[in-house]
């Protein structure tokens, strides 16, 4: 009964902490709609900046003396803001600025009252800041006039709004907006609606009002408006309810690079529109190319807002999936027109319900408008590889936890909630069916149209459609299973142990810990079970045959399809549940006889085979299964034709190879060249690479098998490299195939390549190219050589080069011969890396800074780090994979020195 008091103890906490929070606006306003008019100055990089006036018409709930709402970095006089009631006007006695909680305060001389309404209005003004936040200034180099071009954009999400006109920013409380911008004639002026007139200013020579049609009611993160001068690349109409009409903006000199994405969208529009079975109420939209963005894009309603390298795509110069990732962040902003525009969550503790389902329904776009592309399993695949890893350990959280202020919430956008919220709803389609997913799915939308949601909207209208098609037993409830799933952190491992006399089966379940520890809480999920066996080995067969409930943990089942002694049987088919599975050693035997031995390797899925790799791997880490049997498993390898396999197992592997030094890293390096050795061979030469790999997979696939290849030391890899760049241009160099040509050209290479491949950096503004470049350059072995570089580049004031620092330096941590200056020139630099890099970056360096010195945790390096904001996190999960690394290296890497000599 512990672990069921555990639970309720968690639901009944997250239910306490909402009731107050000092950063939370007072329960006492309802705004109806907002009157904005904003008055845009682009007059050059000394005059970049912004005035306007907003008028909120607000309902009170309760008397009260002050008025509370949001206002961060603005100028505000408070003798120029009215306050009006059905019977005059009520005077301001004072107003204040509270920059801890971003509130602006007005105090009254008289009290509002309950259930009246009233009129605020606020004149205000700001710069236009750098910062993509807020309303921000952007630019470009327009080569025609050889002059640099300024725009400015909105970006609110998540509590930016506040930066750009006082608001009641939080995402329940909605309103219906009207936008008027004001700006010069050489400018065009967007938001999220179309124009409905335009007017002369009165004293400004040259620049118009323009007044936008209303917006129904809406958040304020997802109001938006933006004044450039962009090339619009087409119009396009759309096969929708009201037929939307689409225009794609960018800067003059990437024209020829937005038409796919451009036509991309009105079909993803209608296939989601199709799919929801809910109009998109709007009639148009435009899609804006930013140079600059917080994000890679922005939902925002009629005004969709990319930065420009995640819209434009060039086939010649980028990798087959990037055009896949840009198409799947399309697909995702799109899904936002119905999870989190159209439906909001009411707090952003519960921001997986539109990021989740976003993510989620941007997989099955592509999956149905690109079948060839096969995104749906590999994404799918890539975001278990991740979320098995990361959800192990103590420090991990629930993807539904209480957040307070604008940097927790921040910290939110966390690719781990997209993709633990994503592969929350695949396992709920999966296990209701179809029929019934969809169903539920089109209730919650139509009943909440326009509404904020918590995440029990979203089970009670999954509730109601297993109700309707009497599928699930009245003692499951889909909110008892579900937040057992999102209320707590962490997953299961399930333990299978059969009686091969009697056919039946003990299954029994506990938290996975990469490593124990006496002090770790119980926990207990409601755990879906489906079997597959050998006979009947259809894995599309997602839906329950048993449940294991809490507080139970344990339980006998009698399978519906007797397996004989001589069958294996999997759990879990298409690892559709978040959870790991350890067999017993016969059935595991059973398992790895099939693969190694049978055609189609008996029908097991794709995904189960790479998640049986990644099971097994790590139940033998921490002692659970031998390394014999572990390394038994592998032997199939060389008949495995397919990517994810491979994918997830070489990323287990490496990680094991991290750790190693010395002679025991060289024997591993052998190990893993006769590995890849087979897979490399099945791959076409450099020469023929483009034209003989026709699929996204197939070139992931070889992508993977030179990178690996020549990454340990392949002599065939590194000769084909070394000889193809004797006797080819630049321009020759496979594109798919780039990082893995430059590493192993500068790495076997010599200082004139270097230079050559600095100098090849410097001149071209090619982003494709320079992030390329920049990952071959720190596979130098030469760290004078390399500090150069790096030194550059942290030196540059160009935002861009931010991110070629850390394609640089990541190649630099993975390669043992320079792991450790690298290390040291990120501590030395700390403080400017705390200042340029984003915090997702900072994670990934320090991640990688762990694996390659286990001296990096030690008390004097970390002290200092710890005054650093962005490195606080990181440093604790990476406090955390130094120990569960160290206690590795202390009892079990015998074990695994011992079999892995075997192999080689």
């Amino acid at each position: 009964m512990q672990s069921t008091r555990l639970f309720l103890l968690l639901l009944t906490t997250v239910g306490v902490l909402s009731i107050y929070d000092p950063y939370r606006l007072p329960d006492l306003f309802k705004p109806e709609h907002y009157d904005l008019r904003i008055l845009t100055h682009l007059n050059g990089p000394d005059q970049l900046c912004f005035e306007g006036q907003v008028k909120i018409q607000f309902q009170v709930f309760d008397q009260t003396r002050n008025i509370t709402l949001h206002a961060k970095n603005l100028t505000i006089d408070r003798f120029e803001i009215t306050l009006n009631s059905q019977s005059g006007s009520i005077c301001i006695v004072n107003a204040e600025f509270n920059e801890d909680k971003e509130f602006y305060v007005l105090h009254l001389c008289e009290f509002l009252q309950q259930n009246d309404n009233y009129e605020l209005i606020i004149p205000f003004k700001a710069a236009l800041k750098s910062n993509q936040t807020g309303y921000y200034w952007s630019s470009y180099h327009d080569s025609l006039t050889n002059q640099t071009s300024y725009l400015a954009v909105t970006q609110f999400s998540p509590t930016f709004a506040r930066l750009a006109f006082p608001c009641f920013d939080e995402p329940h409380l909605k309103a219906t907006f009207r936008v008027t911008l004001g700006y010069h004639r050489n400018y065009t002026g967007f938001s999220n609606t179309a124009i409905v007139k335009c007017e002369d200013h009165v004293t400004l020579n040259n620049y118009i009002w323009c007044e936008h049609e209303p917006i129904f009611r809406t958040s304020t993160y997802l109001v938006a408006y933006a004044v450039n001068n962009l090339t619009r690349v087409a119009t396009q109409s759309s096969d929708t309810a009201h037929n939307v009409t689409f225009s794609s903006w960018m800067q003059p000199k990437v024209v020829n690079e937005g038409h796919f994405l451009s036509n991309f969208a009105p079909k993803v529009l209608s296939y989601l529109e199709n799919l929801m079975d809910f109009s998109f109420p709007l009639h148009k939209v435009d899609q804006l190319a930013v140079p600059t963005h917080q994000f890679s894009a922005m939902e925002n309603w009629g005004l969709i807002t990319f930065k420009e390298s995640s819209f434009v795509h060039n086939d010649r110069e980028e990798l087959l999936e990037s055009k896949e990732t840009k198409s799947f962040t399309m697909a995702h902003e799109y899904a936002h027109q119905w999870f989190g525009n159209l439906v909001t969550m009411k707090w952003w503790n519960d921001l997986w319900l539109k990021e989740g389902p976003s993510t989620y329904f941007g997989y099955l776009t592509l999956d149905s408008l690109m079948p060839d592309w096969g995104t749906g399993e590999r994404y799918f695949g890539n975001d278990l590889a991740k979320f098995f890893c990361q959800d192990a350990i103590n420090s991990t959280i629930s993807i539904s936890r209480n957040v307070q202020d604008s940097e927790s919430i921040m910290k939110q956008f966390s690719p781990y909630v997209y993709e633990k919220g994503s592969l929350t709803v695949r396992m709920l389609h999966k296990l209701l069916g179809d029929d019934v997913f969809y169903t539920g799915i089109r209730s919650y939308v139509k009943k909440h149209a326009y509404g904020s949601v918590v995440q029990s909207d979203l089970w009670q209208s999954m509730q109601e459609a297993v109700n309707e098609n009497r599928y699930l037993t009245n003692e499951i409830r889909v909110s008892t299973v579900m937040d057992s799933w999102t209320l707590q952190a962490g997953y299961p491992i399930v333990s299978v142990i059969r009686n091969y006399t009697t056919a039946k089966v003990k299954v029994s379940q506990t938290r996975f810990w990469l490593e124990d520890a006496e002090d770790q809480p119980e926990s207990c999920w409601w755990i879906p079970l489906t079997f597959v066996t050998q006979q009947h080995a259809d894995f599309n067969d997602t839906q329950a045959h048993f449940w294991l409930k809490c507080p139970s943990t344990k339980q006998t089942l009698e399978l519906l399809s007797k397996p004989s002694a001589e069958e294996w049987i999997i759990l879990n088919p298409q690892v559709t549940t978040i959870y790991r599975v350890n067999y017993d050693d016969r059935n595991w035997r059973l398992i790895i006889h099939t693969l190694n031995s049978t055609e189609n390797f008996g029908g097991i899925h794709e995904l189960n085979r790479a998640q049986l790799l990644d099971d097994l791997m790590v139940l033998a880490w921490k002692n659970m299964q031998s390394y014999e049997l572990a390394f038994s498993l592998l032997e199939y390898l060389p008949r495995e034709h397919h990517y994810l396999p491979w994918d997830r197992i070489l990323q287990v592997l490496n990680r094991y190879g991290d750790l190693l030094h010395d002679e025991n890293k060289q024997i591993f390096k052998v190990f893993m060249m006769q590995l890849v050795a087979p897979l490399f061979e099945r791959c076409p030469s450099l020469e023929f690479l483009q034209t003989r790999t026709t699929t996204i997979e197939e070139m992931a696939l070889c992508r993977l098998a030179y990178a690996e290849a020549c990454r340990h030391g392949l002599k065939n890899c590194i000769d084909q490299v070394l000889a193809f760049t004797l006797k080819n241009d630049e321009e020759q160099v496979p594109v798919n195939l780039r990082n893995t040509v430059y590493c192993t050209s500068i790495e076997y290479g010599n200082e004139l390549q270097f230079q050559l491949m600095m100098q090849r950096f410097q001149n071209t503004t090619i982003e494709s190219r320079k992030k390329a470049w920049a990952t071959g350059l720190g596979c130098s072995p030469n760290f004078p050589q390399l500090q150069m570089f790096l030194d550059y580049l942290l030196q540059s004031t160009e935002a861009a080069t931010n991110d070629y620092y850390v394609d640089a330096v990541t190649s630099a941590l993975r390669r043992k011969y320079v792991a450790l200056e690298a290390t040291e020139h990120i501590l030395q630099h700390a403080t400017i890396i705390n200042g340029k890099l984003k915090a997702k970056n900072i994670k990934r360096l320090i991640s990688l800074m762990t694996l390659n010195d286990m001296n990096f945790v030690n008390d004097k390096k970390l002290s200092k780090l710890k005054s650093l904001k962005k490195f606080k996190e990181p440093l604790k999960m990476a406090l955390e994979f130094g120990n569960i690394n160290q206690n590795w290296l202390g009892k079990r890497s015998p074990e695994f020195i011992r079999v892995l000599k075997k192999y080689v």
